[in-house]
């Protein structure tokens, strides 16, 4: 019987999703702010609500050690396996003005994690401080888009541009309770699944969970990739990672501090850092290519039979 809750919370995490990033995404098209800001915030955070549901409602539960394994797992996810699935579709032009700022700020943020969690514990006051830090950047990028330095508006999401602004509205509270509800049954599930199979939730936080709240980004780069909206595809993959930390992370460790004291954990820590820190020569260099994709996808899949191999 778990094994379907799992699969309708999966199921109702992904639906939620799209109707989230739907309505949130018209809502800002609606409002004229640029493709690569809406990928960054409405849609990066919209891809990220499944991560922050099931980590606060993990959180609450007292199973901290999914919440974090969560977060780990989906940053790892929305690199190698999310952009790398989408170079597949189409090789990604990355738009270099990304290394400006995104990036350094999302490697920056990755490389805080575990200098928090070193000591053992990520604090309420560690919680604040990447909460803080998100914040900071959140209104940096606003700024920007009100000084006019962001890239003009342009309609990368489909449908409903002549439809009145409430329905999208509607269609983003609507895909918010979807997710709540979603997150809610997928975490029970998760963690009966952990039980049953006699893994850790520190692996199955890591790739079940992982997975499956990551398929609003899968989702989304792909669709981005096949229409040739690479800003929006890139945008969203770091953007999500940006809101994993600071509004995830940050958030469940100020309901409930999380014990960081497990090796592995820094160690999921480190490969995050790893996966984001791949970035770096791709923007520099403006290209990620079907090979490259490739072989970004196959060292996840390789990651994951390795855990599970170590016994999860």
């Amino acid at each position: 019987m778990f094994l379907l809750f799992l699969l309708i919370g999966l199921v109702m995490l992904v639906t939620g999703a799209e109707l989230l990033v739907r309505g949130g995404g018209n809502v800002a098209l609606a409002l004229r702010i640029p493709a690569l800001v809406v990928g960054l915030t409405i849609v990066a955070a919209g891809t990220s609500a499944p991560e922050l549901t099931v980590s606060v409602i993990a959180a609450v539960q007292a199973s901290t050690e999914m919440a974090i394994s969560n977060v780990n797992g989906s940053n790892i996810a929305n690199i190698a396996f999310v952009l790398g699935l989408a170079a597949i579709v189409q090789p990604l032009v990355v738009e270099r003005s990304l290394i400006r700022r995104e990036v350094p700020v999302c490697l920056g943020l990755q490389i805080l994690v575990p200098v928090l969690a070193f000591d053992g514990q990520f604090s309420r006051i560690d919680g604040i401080i990447v909460v803080a830090c998100g914040l900071g950047y959140n209104l940096w990028l606003i700024y920007d888009v009100f000084r006019g330095r962001a890239p003009p508006p342009d309609d990368e999401l489909e449908g409903g541009e002549d439809e009145p602004f409430w329905k999208h509205a509607v269609m983003l509270v609507v895909g918010l309770g979807i997710l709540v509800l979603g997150a809610d049954m997928f975490v029970k599930a998760a963690v009966e699944l952990a039980t049953k199979l006699e893994l850790s939730q520190r692996f199955i936080g890591l790739t079940v969970v992982a997975l499956g709240t990551s398929a609003p980004e899968a989702a989304t780069a792909v669709m981005a990739a096949r229409q040739g909206e690479v800003e929006l595809a890139v945008g969203n993959s770091v953007g999500s990672n940006i809101f994993n930390i600071f509004m995830v992370l940050g958030i469940t460790s100020i309901i409930a501090p999380i014990d960081t004291s497990d090796p592995t954990l820094l160690r999921d820590m480190a490969l995050a850092v790893a996966a984001v820190t791949i970035l770096v020569p791709v923007v520099l260099r403006g290209s990620l290519s079907r090979v490259e994709g490739s072989l970004m996808v196959l060292g996840y899949l390789t990651y994951l039979a390795w855990g599970y191999l170590s016994g999860g």
